[in-house]
């Protein structure tokens, strides 16, 4: 240990083990990521860490969907949504609900899926991208967006992302890699399902995207992403026309990059190889080249590359043998099938924003009936609240009292800005350690008061908090920043009774020496 003062990760005091278990997901350790992110989460959870906690649930998650566990993909989703409780900040709510609703499009549960982005997007939606947090609920959302096939509202998404400087380059790659592939799959759609003409502007793009990709790939020395991009490239190539340079940049694409199963980029450079395999009369090369892009390909209906594979198939076998019935039909089932998915899109995209509109709607309903009674700054209730349950003497609570030590001091050596960030985030701990049926209320500038139910556990949830606060890395919202509270705590007896004996006994331990817990 040293005498220098060293600042906090901004995601929580052991984002390190976050950051090692998606970097493992990033280069292609999907099951090895999956176990760090369990060993490391219980760590986490045994520390008290909970901001790196929920991360490395999001991570195991969207490292089980991407391996085709989809099931296990939407029970870890639940079980983060269950972490955040419903005074979680909303652009986390918003990447839970946006993997959930990916892992239940594979499994075949739209309408369900549906609901879940309708509310993910809303939120995404709802002001500009300024955090790292913020970005990465935009792209989950996107994804799910793209898994339904509805391309414009993804791309819309994709553009937004891409315009923005803050992330670093690894981060702006990734952006660009899924932006890249998403006009890719739009492209192959539409040329699979007869629409050629509609496909090449997507083309253009991709290829486009996937130039950015190679440039950002260098700045941030990733030559496995680069090799991606050039299977991107290649494809595009393939499919219009360009056969020679798409063979020049393919195999040695394939050969840097591990070609992973769950990589849309593999069956990608999959259907470009069996295409030019073919042309070079290696029938049987490029046949096994498909049935491993359909034995791999997701088993939704929104199947784009195992249909793909589908319609280069039977390319090929006009190829060799001419036009037949059976070509014929291997070309028609694919067309027809995309064709169809394609047209459904329109009634998806409307489903969806109904339930956009109707969530809005609600929202908005619901915040006219509770801003009466909610704290603008924290999200809490208010003395209103309060007030509400003083007037109900037939009810006993416990009540726990906590005030801010010290916090003009705050303000004046750190600056309001500094004071109100205090304020929101005692606000969030308090809510996501009480139990769901207490009440809490911002009972004064720096009080909150928690009135529990018949009293039970009070005791426990008084001592948590007073740990909990001790324990925030301070130092992330202001160098030097140490914050403590002081906590009363009475009770059980009718509302009012119980917090003006808090009061007493919070009185009682600011007198005392502070960050402390009196009780009645």
């Amino acid at each position: 240990m040293g005498t220098q003062l060293e600042a906090v990760g901004p995601f929580g005091p052991f984002d390190a083990l976050a950051e090692w278990s998606h970097k493992l997901y990033l280069d292609g350790y999907g099951e090895r990521a999956i176990d760090v992110s369990r060993e490391a989460l219980a760590f986490c959870e045994a520390a008290g860490d909970e901001r790196t906690a929920r991360y490395l649930q999001f991570i195991c998650g969207v490292a089980l969907h991407q391996l085709g566990r989809a099931a296990e993909a939407s029970e870890e989703a639940g079980r983060l949504l269950r972490r955040l409780g419903p005074s979680a900040d909303p652009v986390w709510r918003a990447k839970a609900l946006a993997l959930l609703a990916e892992s239940r499009v594979d499994l075949g549960m739209t309408a369900l899926a549906m609901d879940h982005l309708a509310e993910g997007q809303l939120i995404v939606s709802a002001q500009p991208i300024r955090t790292y947090d913020h970005l990465s609920a935009t792209m989950s959302v996107a994804l799910a967006l793209n898994a339904l096939a509805l391309f414009e509202p993804a791309d819309e998404l994709m553009v937004q992302m891409l315009g923005l400087t803050f992330p670093p380059a690894r981060v702006q790659l990734n952006v660009a890699q899924e932006a890249a592939v998403l006009q890719v799959s739009w492209g192959s759609m539409l040329e699979v399902a007869g629409r050629r003409e509609e496909a090449w502007p997507h083309y253009t793009v991709a290829l486009s995207r996937a130039a950015l990709m190679r440039t950002l790939a260098a700045r941030a020395d990733y030559p496995e992403m680069h090799a991606r991009a050039e299977a991107i490239e290649a494809f595009v190539l393939q499919r219009t026309g360009e056969t020679e340079l798409a063979q020049a940049r393919l195999r040695p694409a394939m050969e840097a990059f591990r070609l992973r199963e769950e990589l849309a980029e593999t069956q990608i450079a999959r259907i470009a190889l069996a295409m030019a395999t073919s042309d070079a009369g290696d029938r049987t090369g490029a046949a096994d080249l498909l049935t491993a892009v359909q034995r791999v390909s997701s088993a939704t209906q929104l199947d784009v590359w195992g249909l793909t594979a589908l319609a280069v198939r039977a390319r090929n076998a006009v190829l060799h043998d001419g036009r037949s019935e059976a070509a014929d039909a291997l070309e028609l089932l694919a067309q027809v099938s995309l064709a169809r998915l394609w047209e459904d899109r329109e009634s998806r995209f409307e489903a969806l924003q109904d339930r956009i509109r109707q969530r809005a709607m609600a929202a908005q309903h619901d915040r006219l009936g509770r801003s009466s009674l909610v704290d603008p700054m924290t999200g809490l209730g208010n003395r209103r609240r309060l007030q509400q349950l003083l007037e109900r003497p037939d009810q006993r609570f416990s009540a726990v009292l906590l005030d801010v030590d010290r916090f003009r001091a705050v303000n004046d050596e750190h600056g309001p800005e500094v004071g109100d960030a205090v304020l929101r985030r005692i606000a969030d701990l308090v809510q996501r350690n009480v139990a769901d049926d207490d009440t809490v209320v911002r009972y004064g500038a720096d009080e909150f008061v928690v009135l529990v139910p018949g009293g039970t556990g009070a005791d426990r949830t008084a001592e948590k908090l007073l740990e909990v606060v001790r324990k925030e890395p301070w130092l992330e919202i202001s160098l030097g920043l140490r914050v403590t509270v002081s906590v009363g705590l009475a009770g059980p007896a009718p509302a009012a009774e119980a917090v003006a004996a808090a009061d007493r006994a919070l009185l009682e331990a600011q007198r005392s020496g502070r960050d402390r817990l009196v009780t009645a």
